[in-house]
């Protein structure tokens, strides 16, 4: 954070519009502009009784412009990864850290992290392997978040994007770790999440497992959604709702070369603004130009934030050819210290349906 916020600081605007455009092929490679030390790694054999693991993927920016990482996707609950938040600059390097539960008892296992970053059209595919061995470990610790008398492998559940019109799937282990046989039930589900639990009774130790579906069909969402409902336990609610993290963008699948070239476009005259040294508690106010350079309309669907503290302003729909202005107050009472701040555009753009905007600040 602190050789980003002097890079703001000492140059001129220099970020380009950061896009993510998502390929329904994904590959492995080096055409991301992050050079990876290696794209797989084997634990060999590991004793349950070890516990979790972890492997690094170390990587470097090889190219002449900032890069995000925007989003790192799991084949498996059972691998949790974890990677820099803040644009990666030229030169710079970080690295992705996959943390393997090992809480599935003793089989071999090949799981793949997809890496999908602001450079690149097409993901890169990381791969874990190793064999498990020697299952000794209690439900509890098999299953450590614990819901009410429920178990589950993790706290977070993200089913990765999902374009729009499409529908996705994927399932989750569930442990029933208390004393009593408990009937799990879902309610109030979010429109367009559809669960599924197999078997619906579980005695004291069993376990089922949970099948969930986002239809994005049933209410259009856009950008960074979560899809809920309430679990019931005999009847009683859980503490904890279950939620299930997703990507919605524009569906481009089935446009043709020519109708993806007469998209809309977008061009930032400044796409990364510099505060400066600022009081805390003080408002930011900063302002994008942009410009919609396609032959098509510009649609907006949704401004996202790092933070709840924005307010942000924008047109939903652009001509094209002309000029528009995205507006930022940012309130900074609960920040201090040198900060960058994220705007996220959700278009309908083919070649850039999403557009990181950014504002650097040291704030005292």
């Amino acid at each position: 954070m602190r050789d980003l916020f002097r890079v703001f600081r000492t140059l001129p605007v220099i970020l380009a519009i950061f896009s993510f455009n998502i390929s329904v092929f994904a590959q492995t490679g080096f055409d991301s502009g992050l050079h990876f030390n290696k794209t797989s790694h084997n634990f060999g054999k590991i004793s349950v009784k070890a516990g979790k693991q972890e492997c690094s993927f170390e990587f470097t920016n090889n190219s002449s412009q900032p890069i995000v990482v925007y989003n790192v996707i799991s084949s498996c609950g059972c691998a949790e990864p974890t990677w820099p938040k803040e644009p990666i600059m030229p030169g710079k390097g970080g690295k992705i850290t996959v943390t393997y539960l090992n809480d599935q008892g003793p089989y071999p296992f090949d799981k793949v992290i997809t890496v999908y970053t602001s450079a690149s059209k097409k993901p890169v595919l990381l791969r874990i392997s190793g064999i498990v061995y020697e299952n000794d470990k209690s439900i509890k610790d098999m299953f450590p978040i614990a819901n009410g008398p429920l178990g589950f492998t993790k706290k977070e559940i993200r089913l990765g994007q999902i374009e729009q019109g499409f529908v996705k799937s994927s399932s989750i282990s569930v442990a029933n770790t208390s004393n009593k046989t408990q009937h799990i039930t879902f309610s109030n589900a979010s429109p367009g999440l559809f669960i599924k639990i197999i078997p619906t009774k579980l005695a004291p130790g069993e376990i089922a497992e949970i099948t969930y579906t986002a239809d994005t069909r049933e209410k259009e969402n856009w950008g960074n959604t979560i899809y809920s409902a309430d679990i019931l336990c005999n009847g009683v609610k859980t503490p904890e709702k279950f939620k299930v993290a997703t990507l919605i963008i524009d569906n481009f699948s089935t446009l043709t070369k020519e109708q993806k070239n007469k998209s809309s476009m977008i061009l930032a005259k400044n796409s990364s603004i510099s505060i400066g040294n600022t009081t805390k508690g003080k408002p930011i106010e900063a302002a994008f130009s942009l410009r919609n350079t396609g032959a098509s309309e510009l649609i907006i669907r949704k401004a996202e934030t790092n933070g709840k503290e924005f307010g942000i302003e924008y047109p939903q729909r652009v001509a094209p050819g002309a000029e528009f202005t995205v507006k930022a107050r940012i309130d900074t009472s609960r920040y201090e210290g040198e900060e960058v701040f994220t705007i996220t555009l959700i278009t309908n753009s083919a070649s850039r349906p999403l557009v990181n905007l950014f504002v650097a600040a040291n704030i005292n």
